[in-house]
Parts: C-alpha cells; sequence; structure tokens
C-alpha cells in the first residue's frame, strides 16, 4: 500500500513539473511570437512563398497540440 502511494505521489509530482514545463514554454513562445508579429508588420520579415505559410500553420497546428495534452 505504501508503495502505491509512493508511485502515485511520485506520478503526481512528474505530472506537475511537465504542466510547469508546458506553462514556460508557452511563455516563451508567446513573447517571441509577440516580437516575431512587430517584425512582420515592420516590413523586416515577409512571407513571400507558400511553404513560409505552411511553416506557421504547422507550426500553430503543433502549438494547439500542447493546449489539448
Amino acid at each position: 500500500m505504501e508503495n502505491e502511494k509512493f508511485d502515485l505521489d511520485y506520478e503526481i509530482e512528474k505530472a506537475m513539473k511537465k504542466a510547469e514545463s508546458i506553462d514556460e514554454y508557452k511563455k516563451i513562445i508567446r513573447i517571441a511570437l509577440g516580437k516575431w508579429l512587430k517584425n512582420l508588420q515592420s516590413g523586416q520579415i515577409k512571407l513571400d512563398k507558400v511553404s513560409d505559410l505552411k511553416i506557421l500553420i504547422e507550426a500553430d497546428l503543433m502549438l494547439k497540440d500542447i493546449d489539448n495534452d
């Protein structure tokens, strides 16, 4: 019984650390995205090809998958 409690405590701690890491990643991504959008609006970054848009869409979908975990 004690071993099961230890396993449960360990799994809870592991899940909490994973959630904290994901939250930190999201903060970093939000900051980077804000800077990227500012550069796009100022003309420093250009979307010239369909592949540029494809990469943005794939990144957005990947981030949504992280949100759903």
